[in-house]
């Protein structure tokens, strides 16, 4: 919960221009913290993409490097506010960006869905998915069991 708290109060206009990209580096933390303490088989893949994210935001000032090409390839435009600067939690990717692998440069389309995400985002959604089929494949507690 802190780690959501965080990244959603670097979103609050009134905040000074240091302080969003400190909040969303913090927000990570809190939330690899959680994911350290929770090891769960695909909780570990949530951590990996977690920490991969979270590597990338931390190197570039607390902000995701974002690709105007594969924004392009996705069919969306570049915002106003990352052209200038002004996007809290993302920034434009240059030659001078650091970890320029982790960040987001992987377009998807499924079906009229379209955008980016970065490996990052990748190792978590599959790591989500398992865990929610893990759990739904888990036998019940309340469930009768057969004693043959």
């Amino acid at each position: 919960m802190l780690g959501v708290a965080f990244v959603l109060a670097a979103q609050l206009p009134w905040l000074p221009a240091a302080a969003p990209p400190l909040l969303i580096s913090a927000g990570y933390l809190a939330a690899l913290a959680m994911l350290a303490v929770n090891r769960r088989p695909w909780l570990l893949l949530v951590s990996a993409g977690a920490a991969l994210n979270a590597a990338a935001i931390i190197a570039n000032g607390g902000r995701m490097p974002v690709s105007p090409r594969a924004l392009a390839s996705a069919g969306r435009p570049v915002s106003r506010a990352l052209i200038a600067g002004a996007d809290p939690r993302h920034l434009v990717e240059t030659p001078a960006t650091v970890l320029r692998a982790l960040d987001d440069h992987v377009a998807f389309h499924i079906g009229s869905l379209a955008g980016i995400v970065s490996p990052g985002d990748l190792l978590m959604a599959i790591g989500v998915a398992g865990f929610v089929q893990a759990g739904m494949n888990a036998p019940s507690p309340d469930a009768p069991q057969d004693l043959r």
